[in-house]
């Protein structure tokens, strides 16, 4: 790992590390302060309190997983490889930066990502959500709420990479193609 080269980055760093190993809950902001090598003082003059921590980190690791995500994407695809050009850049982020994994499962498993989660399903930015809205309308994806779309989508991605981590399943790019396959035979027409 990489120190950081300014307090603010070491900071985030040290809160996803500390929260992927500890939880939400198990990180006091003094036990940030001491990995980040800063005075608890000095968080609070980078964020008002753990909340806004929390979702600063969050806002920063959406905004590199999605340019990762949209490498190599266009709308010009037909349809399904636009589908699954986005799902194996999902995949292949997630596995690859598992601190960031492992926060974005709690962060999604709690109210601050339920409260996230209403957010993006109300934006057409969203790369999968312009897409499916999309699919639906073109009667190429089924037409069920947004959310159900996503559970049959991100469901399997989440549980397989969990599966992987834990030692349960070996993921590779076979298999993956295979979820993939599977995810969208769940939401076609």
């Amino acid at each position: 790992m990489t120190q950081p080269t300014d307090k603010r980055s070491a900071i985030l760093q040290a809160t996803l590390e500390l929260i992927s190993e500890n939880g939400f809950h198990g990180t006091p902001t003094s036990m940030i302060a001491e990995r980040a090598g800063v005075g608890v003082g000095t968080i609070y003059r980078y964020f008002k309190d753990k909340e806004e921590l929390i979702h600063a980190l969050y806002e920063e690791m959406e905004g590199k997983q999605k340019i990762y995500v949209l490498e190599g994407y266009s709308e010009e695809m037909p349809f399904r490889e636009r589908f699954v050009h986005l799902c194996r850049n999902v995949y292949r982020y997630l596995m690859a930066n598992r601190l960031e994994f492992c926060f974005l499962e709690q962060y999604f498993d709690s109210p601050y990502g339920v409260t996230k989660m209403k957010q993006k399903l109300e934006s057409a930015s969203e790369p999968f959500h312009s897409l499916v809205e999309s699919g639906k309308k073109q009667q190429v994806i089924k037409d069920i709420p947004l959310i159900l779309l996503y559970s049959l989508i991100f469901g399997p991605i989440i549980n397989s990479i969990k599966d992987h981590n834990s030692g349960l399943l070996e993921l590779n790019e076979t298999l993956i193609e295979q979820v993939i396959g599977a995810m969208w035979d769940a939401i076609k027409r």
